[in-house]
């Protein structure tokens, strides 16, 4: 017999695994943009190396604001590049060896988007299967008899003697005096008195 706390509980599990799900999609978005800042940062490298090897490189960086600097690298040897080589210390590396680098990484942020994207397939699943099951417990208390329906014959009617509404009313003004209430401005009659 299915009851209302189950179907509650698999309420939340829902809800908590699609929060889930949520959050592992927004975290794909965020490693989808750094692995498109790889590739740019590899292509641009990979360009300065072959034009580099014809005597002079020259370029255009963006440095935010709609700000670039220009960029030219004279002589047939390789340039250099300010490298991030983990925990804030950068290092002066050829192209060719940030290249390597920044290939690494790129592979490295794959793998986890890779597994992101696992993780993502299966909350999806497990989302599906909770909600069919809320969809299956739900069908089972629907097509339950429920003490909370109303009922479908009325009930009878009961005569009430005058005896038993005059010690109603008794018993009501005596909880209403033993229940006095200060009004806003000290003891002052209110509307509940």
């Amino acid at each position: 017999m299915a009851t209302r706390e189950e179907l509650q509980n698999l309420a939340r599990i829902v809800e908590v695994t699609k929060a889930s799900f949520d959050e592992v999609e927004k975290q794909i978005g965020k490693v989808e943009e750094v692995i498109k800042e790889h590739t740019i940062t590899l292509a641009t490298l990979t360009e300065l190396v072959q034009v580099g090897t014809k005597g002079s490189a020259g370029a255009h960086f963006s440095i935010g604001s709609g700000v670039t600097l220009p960029y030219k690298h004279e002589g047939q040897q390789e340039g250099l590049a300010m490298v991030d080589l983990g925990s804030g210390i950068f290092g002066e590396k050829p192209w060719s060896q940030a290249i390597e680098i920044t290939q690494q990484r790129k592979d490295d942020i794959i793998q986890l988007r890779n597994d992101l994207q696992v993780q993502a397939q299966a909350l999806e699943v497990k989302v599906g299967e909770a909600a069919e099951q809320f969809n299956q417990v739900a069908m089972a208390i629907k097509s339950q008899p429920s003490e909370n329906k109303l009922p479908t014959k009325a009930p009878a009617l009961v005569p009430i003697k005058e005896q038993d509404v005059e010690e109603q009313q008794s018993e009501q003004v005596t909880r209403r005096s033993g229940k006095r209430r200060g009004g806003m401005f000290g003891n002052e009659l209110t509307l509940d008195d």
